[in-house]
């Protein structure tokens, strides 16, 4: 999330632009996103420009299933 606001940061206005470093730069906000993904809860960041609002949304992932559990084994032999 923080490298994709870091990446979209150069290209906007200059008060969003203040308003997204202030945020990269806020400590207390990168613990407050820790400490809520910790406890299985989302976190999001939005950020306003005068083209609309820019939202980033993190939630917990404890394990992907990729593969229906009871799907065949395949070999690509």
């Amino acid at each position: 999330m923080r490298e994709s606001v870091r990446g979209l940061t150069p290209d906007l206005d200059r008060d969003a632009r203040h308003r997204a470093r202030s945020w990269l730069d806020d400590r207390h906000t990168i613990e407050a996103a820790v400490r809520s993904l910790r406890r299985g809860q989302g976190y999001a960041y939005e950020l306003p420009t005068h083209e609309g609002t820019w939202r980033w949304t993190a939630y917990p992932v404890s394990a992907l299933n990729l593969l229906p559990t009871d799907a065949p084994r395949r070999s690509h032999g």
